[in-house]
């Protein structure tokens, strides 16, 4: 049969009372009137049988020990009392036993109370009905006795398995403790844990079996064999129900369940689902798993006091189970942590290590300023001495020749003044070039209007030169000083290098995010392509419209000082198509 059954409702576990009765008498006329007292009971099913003698009873008991003795106090070889003592040497614990004598005495009936006699009957006094409630009441006595102590073993084996499953973390120990334990306890063949998948197919996780049946572990179940009426649905392990089969055959299964069944040589099984549920007393369980215990060798009536040991070894199941995948989230998480604080330590140890880079590439470049400095101090007074000198040289030679000299040679002397003028110019676009980004510039609140008017005032642009801008210019916190070199390299570019004596120059502004985008224009002869990265090169100039070269510095030094401030510079240009140069400039420095 099958059945489905709440944990929190008992079962009967009282068993039939049919069970072989001894009587040792030597009156054949007692033993008849016994045997015909306890057969008026056929209910219960009595097995009887019967001895003379206490030597024949001895032997008797020593092959096989019946479930009660009805036992004459006076025999002809020994008295009730002697035979007890022997019997006990021979048997050890000693079944229920009925004295009967022919004559009430209440010091024999002490007596062999002492030595174990559940009940003293006076054979003058006896009736059936009192020699059946006596042997019923031994046999009750005993199958209690027995039960308590099987239950008293059982309670102790069981908190030993506890204490195992609950010291473990490690998810296989705890499911293996478990199934170990559960077979145990039932006496079965093999119990499972099948960890279970919502449609109810699953794997067998964990395994103990005796060594004459089949393995199962690892087994994964995918037949859908559990349909009908005796369906093993999810709802049905939610509430909490088990579900024993003492008989696969006769307990109307499916066939393809029975086939299953029977590959793992399976005659009787209970199974009791694993539930976990959350912290919260509202959520709803949910069904892990199931543990489950197979009976091979034949069918099995499963006890009410099996099923609630194996239902309390599924809690316990649960628990562990729950706090082992606790714990291996944690695990996890302690992992991640420990990864991410050595990812940590490495990212220190780069930035340090970085830090000490940067502080070495830092002195190294203070020492290379503090060289350019002096390289420039140096080279400005060495340089700039000798100049002067031949400046001044060809000044006087002008100055004392003036009505000697043919024109030929009075140009030369000028050539020569141009020339040092140029030096003049190289040399200073050098000192400049070096201090772009080194000299400590306060920052003010200006409108570019302002700075483009001081500018355009200081360059002095000639009377046919228009260079326009727009009124409603933004207003900025920033390195004016710096800003205003930057306007006026390129304004002062426009004007030098424009091819005609009149011309235009406009400055115009877009607003790009964080940044401010300046653009100078001019209608002049345009760059080629091929120039427009090379002109930002120190020392590379085109010729102006008075033929005389630049210092080939002041783009130079507008891209370092833009680039210094997070901006950029770049030309768009064609020859014969003006020119346009832009830069970015940051809103707030």
């Amino acid at each position: 049969m099958i059945a489905f059954i709440n944990k929190n409702v008992g079962a009967d576990d009282v068993e039939p009372l049919g069970c072989s009765i001894l009587i040792v008498d030597d009156s054949e006329t007692d033993r008849v009137t016994y045997r015909r007292y306890l057969e008026s009971g056929t209910e219960l099913g009595y097995q009887i049988c019967d001895c003379e003698t206490g030597e024949e009873a001895l032997d008797l008991c020593e092959r096989h020990c019946p479930d009660v003795i009805l036992l004459d106090y006076l025999l002809p070889d020994t008295d009730g009392l002697q035979f007890l003592q022997e019997l006990t040497e021979r048997i050890g614990k000693l079944p229920p036993i009925v004295m009967l004598t022919g004559q009430g005495n209440e010091a024999i009936a002490v007596e062999a109370m002492k030595h174990g006699v559940r009940d003293y009957l006076v054979k003058g006094q006896l009736t059936p009905q009192r020699l059946i409630n006596s042997v019923t009441n031994a046999l009750i006595e005993q199958k209690l006795q027995t039960q308590i102590a099987r239950q008293q073993q059982q309670r102790k084996l069981l908190a030993s398995i506890m204490l195992k499953i609950g010291h473990s973390i490690d998810l296989a120990e705890i499911l293996q403790a478990g199934v170990n334990g559960a077979r145990e306890l039932l006496g079965c063949d093999r119990t499972i844990v099948y960890k279970l998948n919502p449609d109810l197919s699953g794997t067998i996780v964990s395994e103990s079996v005796l060594p004459q049946w089949s393995p199962a572990l690892g087994r994964t179940i995918e037949e859908n064999c559990f349909q009908g009426e005796h369906s093993h649905s999810i709802e049905k392990y939610l509430n909490g129900q088990t579900v024993a089969i003492s008989n696969i055959q006769a307990a109307q299964l499916s066939a393809c369940y029975v086939e299953m069944l029977e590959r793992f040589q399976v005659k009787a099984i209970l199974i009791v689902p694993i539930l976990l549920r959350d912290i919260s007393p509202a959520s709803q369980p949910s069904v892990w798993g199931l543990l489950i215990a197979h009976h091979c060798k034949t069918t099995r009536e499963w006890k009410a006091d099996e099923l609630n040991l194996l239902d309390e070894m599924s809690v316990q199941l649960a628990i562990a189970i729950q706090q082992a995948e606790l714990v291996l989230d944690l695990q996890h998480t302690l992992a991640q942590q420990q990864a991410v604080e050595q990812q940590l330590r490495d990212r220190v140890i780069e930035i340090e290590q970085t830090n000490l880079r940067l502080s070495l590439a830092t002195n190294l470049l203070e020492k290379r300023n503090q060289e350019l400095d002096e390289f420039a101090c140096i080279a400005s007074h060495d340089l700039q001495a000798p100049l002067r000198g031949i400046s001044n040289l060809a000044d006087w030679l002008a100055k004392d020749l003036d009505d000697k000299l043919p024109a030929e040679n009075q140009q030369q002397l000028n050539l020569i003044q141009s020339r040092v003028q140029q030096m003049n110019m190289l040399i200073n676009g050098l000192l400049s070039y070096a201090r772009v980004g080194r000299e400590n510039v306060a920052s003010v609140t200006v409108n570019i209007s302002q700075i483009l008017r001081e500018v355009i005032e200081t360059i002095e642009p000639p009377d046919d030169f228009k260079v326009r801008f727009s009124s409603h210019l933004p207003t900025l916190t920033t390195q004016s000083l710096l800003l205003k070199q930057v306007f006026a390299n390129l304004i002062g570019n426009a004007i030098k290098y424009h091819d005609r004596t009149d011309g235009n120059v406009e400055i115009l502004f877009k607003d790009r995010d964080y940044l401010w985008q300046f653009t100078v224009v001019d209608d002049g002869p345009g760059i080629a392509p091929e120039h427009h990265k090379k002109i930002f090169g120190i020392f590379q100039t085109l010729k102006g419209k008075d033929n005389n070269l630049g210092s080939g510095v002041g783009l130079a030094i507008v891209q370092k000082i833009v680039e210094s401030r997070g901006g950029s510079v770049w030309v768009e240009s064609a020859l014969g198509q003006g020119s346009a140069f832009s830069f970015t400039w940051p809103k707030v420095l």
